[in-house]
């Protein structure tokens, strides 16, 4: 018999496998039941923005983002992972894109450039974040006045999920309150996700 030892496997396999199922890492599936287009007009992404993203993994929604805002916008993609950072270095070389910067963060900061953004848009990070209130906080000196915090989070109670993986609403509004954020909306038009828009007080 053939034991497979689970913490060997890369993160974003382990992940697959016990939350999201291949389909996450298919794009074009995900496309159907995340609908990043309607998310984004909902949001307010408009042409000429200066986005940050958070967490911006392989880049699923920082293109879509770079799109949206257009030559004349830009977008900060964060992680702390530096493959990941490479991995979109690579498609915006090869797809001509001009508006796309990485910034590889610290796990409290994003180091995003002082008073820059334009809306913060963050898609399934606030559950993975290990110091989620002092992330939010230091989110905060990137952020112009009146600049929104985006964030696009799973519901378990859409999904039936018992993992425990992905964070109830009472838990996501506690945690953003503690940061000092106003929460504006709640967004539930999505089958599996939420996206809950805030405010800095």
């Amino acid at each position: 018999m053939i034991k497979v030892k689970l913490m060997l496997l890369p993160a974003f396999l382990l992940l697959a496998a016990l939350n999201l199922g291949a389909e996450f890492w298919d794009w074009e599936s995900r496309d159907t039941w995340q609908k990043p287009g309607k998310v984004l007009e909902v949001v307010g992404v408009k042409p000429g923005m200066v986005i940050g993203e958070p967490g911006a993994g392989k880049g699923y929604f920082t293109f879509k983002l770079a799109r949206k805002v257009g030559p004349t916008g830009k977008i900060y993609a964060n992680d702390i992972i530096k493959k990941y950072l490479d991995s979109i270095k690579k498609k915006t070389r090869k797809e001509g894109l001009t508006n796309i910067v990485t910034v590889k963060g610290k796990v409290t900061d994003p180091l995003f450039p002082r008073g820059q953004l334009d809306m913060v848009f963050m898609c399934y990070v606030l559950h993975h974040l290990t110091q989620p209130v002092a992330f939010l906080k230091n989110l905060r000196p990137g952020l112009k006045p009146n600049a929104p915090v985006v964030i696009l989070e799973q519901d378990p109670g859409k999904t039936n999920s018992t993992t425990g993986h992905f964070w109830k609403q009472e838990k996501i509004l506690e945690t953003v309150k503690a940061a000092g954020y106003k929460l504006d909306r709640i967004e539930t038009f999505l089958p599996r996700d939420n996206i809950y828009i805030y405010y800095a007080e």
